[in-house]
Parts: C-alpha cells; structure tokens; sequence
C-alpha cells in the first residue's frame, strides 16, 4: 500500500493515463515542478477536465504553460512555506484578528524603519516604527489546556510550541480584494481541486488563522519538521460528536528539485520508514513516548477533547487541505532545509520576533523569493507554439474561476 498516494490502482492507472496524453499532446514538452506536483495530487476529476481543455485548446502548449504561470504567479507553494513576504503587512492591518477591535501594537520611534542599518544603535532600531498584528494569546492556552501541554506526536511535554495547520503568514489571503486576482491561492486551488472541497478549506478558516481548529501543540523539533515539509498527517475518522480524531503520520520523501520536466515524468522516490534524510545529508526522525519507539510511517495518532464545543479538535476540512498540500510541496522539491523563511509560524507578528513583553528588537527584511520561469528542451515544440500566454483561450469555466472575486 502506498501511504504517499490516496489513489487507488485503478485511479493510479488512470492519472498516469492522463498524464501521458497530456505529454504526448504537447510533444514531451518539459514545465515547471510545481505544475507536475499539482497534476501528481489534483482531483481525477479536474485532471480529466484539464485533458480536456489541451485536447481542444488552439495551443495546447500555452495552454499548460499559463496553468504553470499562475501557479508561480500565486507563489503558492512558497506561501505554504511561508516564504512569501507582502510589503503591505509591515504598514497595514491585514492580519486576521480574532474579533473586531483586536488592538495594533505599534513600536514608534523618530527614526522610522528608513535609518541605515550600520548606524543605528540597539535602542534605535528598538524604536523603528513598526507596525505589526500579534497572535491571539488566548486562543495560544487554550490550545495548550486542550492538548494537556503536550506534542500532539510524540507525547513530550515541555517545551511544546502552538503550532498553526493553515500557516498565520497566509491570513490576508482570504480577503475578498485578494480573492478577485486571478492568480489568488484559493483561485488556484480549484484548477486542480473541485470547487467543493476548496469551499470546504476556504469556510474552515474564513474568519480567522487564530482558532482552536487551526491550532495543535507540537514539540520544537515536531514543529519545524512541519514547516520543512518532512511530515504530513492524515485524517483517518472521527467519532460522532469530535471528541476524538484519528490521523496517520507520513514522512514525506525527499524529491529533487529539477528546474522543469516532463509531464509524464513518473514520482520515483526511495520510500521514508523510520528515519528521513535532509537536505544535507543528515537523519531526522521523532520518538513515540508512550512506547519509547522511533516513529515510522503509518504511525497512528489519537487526538482527544474533553470538551469538543469549548475546546475543539483541529478540523477535518485543514486537516485535509494540509495532507493535500504537505504532499504537493514535498513533491515540488520544497522539503529542503529553509534559511530563509519570511513570516514563520514562530513569529508573533508581521517578520517581527517578539514575546509579549518586548517590543521590536531587530527587523531584517530578506531578498525577495523568486521563482524562475518553467524552461523548455524540446525546442521543436516550443517554437511551433509562439503566441504568448493567454488565460482567456481556457475554457469560459476556467475564466469565470481564475477572473471573479469568488462568491
């Protein structure tokens, strides 16, 4: 059984299927990882959808290429990441607060955030003004009661940090100013996922990023494996009134990054038991206190409440919404060690590591992430299809969906 793929054989014949016409159409033409991991994980039902529209496209060269540009349009894969940085956060109030009236903190001071760097004493960057949205403290112990101050994992106690499933950096990406671009996260997630079941991600965390269902208590080491893309859990069943959830632990196999390739390019990766590599050769792995034993794939995981209205679970639809983009990411070669994270889950504001009683004692915005254009070797194919990429030869269902504010 392949823990990785939630396709059985059939539905595995058919996506390798689909995938093969889809690179015989346009001659074995090479695009971006991140599509070839979107097409490996999409719904079967979009992906006939898909063949569908190359089938019938005027260039159905152009056509996959501008699916593979509004993926890295979305900067979806380094949003999960939390890689992506919006200029707009260190000078607004887009963050998400649990309620309205949530107070701004706001660290002022003559200097501003425009004074160099190499001139500024410790006080002096202490008093740039910055403007930022902390995480709501009391969702944060609520969390901490509900998990019994434990690893949802591995059982350890402290420390133990509050983890977010749908990342806290994503939190403006709801707004409905957000939602009307094209290249939107969510307007992406329904090329490759039915649009019922983004509905579902999108309304589990409509309101806010900073709720019990979103939130889970995971170890230090746990935590930062989540963010380096080494593991995904996998919702399994609940009881009738969701006082208990049962997942599964994955770890997530390493995949190179190539910088394009082939459509029918088949996953071929060594299979993660126990321990996982990283990205520089060193092992990770996590111990099961309950039974002194490493944990391997397929490890089960009870979750419990003792009070599933006050204190929910973590919920099923971003449970869903994470193993399915854990994966994606995995497979678009994103599990590596990451220097250069932006927004982290770790930080209580916008890029500003603060505690509750400090105010800002370093700001350090890092080069912008870029992601390079999907490239192409068959050279015969890309030139017998020279017209630009234009959203608008897709279907007039892919139109409405990639152009409207949603509903």
């Amino acid at each position: 059984m392949d823990l990785f793929s939630d396709d059985n054989e059939v539905e595995r014949a058919e996506r390798k299927d689909i995938l093969s016409q889809l690179d015989t159409i346009v001659q074995g033409a090479q695009f971006s990882q991140s599509l070839w991991a979107c097409l490996q994980v999409a719904d079967l039902s979009q992906l006939r959808t898909i063949l569908t529209e190359v089938r019938e496209a005027y260039y159905p060269l152009a056509t996959l290429t501008g699916f593979g540009a509004l993926i890295d349009e979305s900067q979806l894969i380094p949003h999960w990441k939390q890689l992506v940085r919006d200029a707009s956060r260190t000078s607004s109030t887009a963050a998400t607060p649990s309620k309205p009236g949530t107070p701004v903190q706001l660290v002022s001071g003559p200097q501003g955030v425009s004074g160099s760097p190499s001139t500024q004493t410790s006080g002096d960057r202490k008093r740039r003004r910055i403007l930022f949205q902390t995480r709501d403290k009391r969702q944060r112990d609520l969390c901490l009661q509900r998990d019994q101050r434990k690893c949802v994992i591995t059982g350890s106690g402290e420390p133990v940090e509050v983890a977010h499933i749908f990342p806290f950096a994503m939190r403006d990406l709801q707004t409905p100013e957000q939602r009307s671009e094209s290249s939107n996260f969510w307007n992406i997630l329904k090329i490759f996922w039915t649009e019922e079941k983004v509905e579902r991600w999108f309304n589990a965390i409509r309101a806010t990023t900073e709720t019990l269902r979103n939130l889970f208590c995971l170890s230090p080491n746990a935590h930062a494996y989540q963010g380096k893309i080494y593991f995904a859990l996998k919702h399994i069943i609940s009881n009738e009134n969701n006082s208990s959830r049962t997942v599964k632990f994955i770890w997530l196999p390493h995949f190179e990054n190539y910088r394009s390739l082939r459509l029918s390019t088949e996953p071929s990766v060594t299979p993660v038991t126990t321990f996982r590599r990283d990205g520089v050769g060193g092992r990770v792995g996590l111990l099961d206190l309950s039974t002194g034993s490493a944990i391997s794939s397929g490890h089960t995981i009870v979750w419990e409440t003792e009070d599933p209205v006050n204190l929910p679970l973590p919920d099923v639809d971003l449970l869903e919404l994470h193993w399915v983009l854990q994966r994606v990411a995995a497979m678009a070669g994103a599990a590596e060690p990451q220097d250069e994270t932006y927004e982290t889950d770790d930080e209580d504001g916008c890029g500003a590591l603060v505690d509750d009683n400090s105010d800002v004692s370093d700001f350090l915005i890092p080069q912008k992430y870029t992601i390079s254009a999907p490239t192409f070797t068959n050279k015969q194919a890309m030139l017998s299809d020279p017209s630009p990429i234009d959203v608008h030869n897709i279907s007039d269902k892919r139109q409405v969906l990639l152009s409207s504010s949603d509903k």
